[in-house]
């Protein structure tokens, strides 16, 4: 019988991506084992290779939808439901972006094998927020003449904002999210006849 690891596999990933995220796959499995403080024998034996490392430690987890888009039935107020979703979606997608960067500059990466981990990828986020935006159309809280397109276009300005966080000076503010979200809003409430 072996000795009992002094370190789980998922702390040693979590501390590897955070390697790779500062310095790229040209970090050294020396330096995350020295982290992680283990040998560098020991990693070898939990993960094989160095690339098999990289691509465990910076492979992104699929999004809890629930979490980010709240439940199929929003609340009431929809602008505020809105403001709250797109901001979710923003963190989420700027703490995606930089470590989907660093695997896909990987000199191995493969993007089927990405695909397949997740399938349905971020066309799942469209699509639970246009049922979502769906569910407000229905209760008379939203005019939008498509929800999957309006969903696109919240999705895509979580990303744009995720963006200007991750590689802009100064990023997106908060502020700024806001107006964003009620200019969309603007073209999706429901008019006073």
């Amino acid at each position: 019988m072996g000795r009992p690891k002094t370190i789980s596999d998922d702390e040693v990933l979590r501390i590897a991506r955070e390697v790779f995220r500062a310095q790229g796959h040209t970090a050294t499995t020396r330096e995350i084992a020295q982290v992680a403080g283990i040998s560098e024998a020991v990693l070898y034996q939990r993960f094989g290779s160095k690339d098999e490392l990289f691509f465990a430690a910076m492979r992104p987890s699929g999004p809890d939808l629930d979490l980010l888009l709240g439940p199929t039935e929003p609340p009431e107020d929809a602008l505020a439901y809105l403001h709250a979703v797109v901001a979710r979606l923003g963190d989420h997608f700027a703490e995606v972006i930089p470590l989907a960067l660093r695997l896909m500059s990987h000199p191995s990466f493969d993007p089927a094998s990405l695909a397949r981990a997740h399938p349905g990828g971020p066309a799942a986020v469209v699509d639970g927020l246009a049922e979502r935006l769906g569910s407000l159309a229905r209760r008379g809280d939203l005019a939008p003449a498509s929800v999957a397109v309006a969903a696109r276009l919240l999705v895509s300005l979580a990303h744009d904002w995720a963006l200007r966080r991750v590689h802009g000076p100064g990023g997106g503010g908060g502020r700024e999210l806001r107006d964003m979200v009620r200019l969309v809003w603007e073209g999706l409430r429901v008019r006073d006849s």
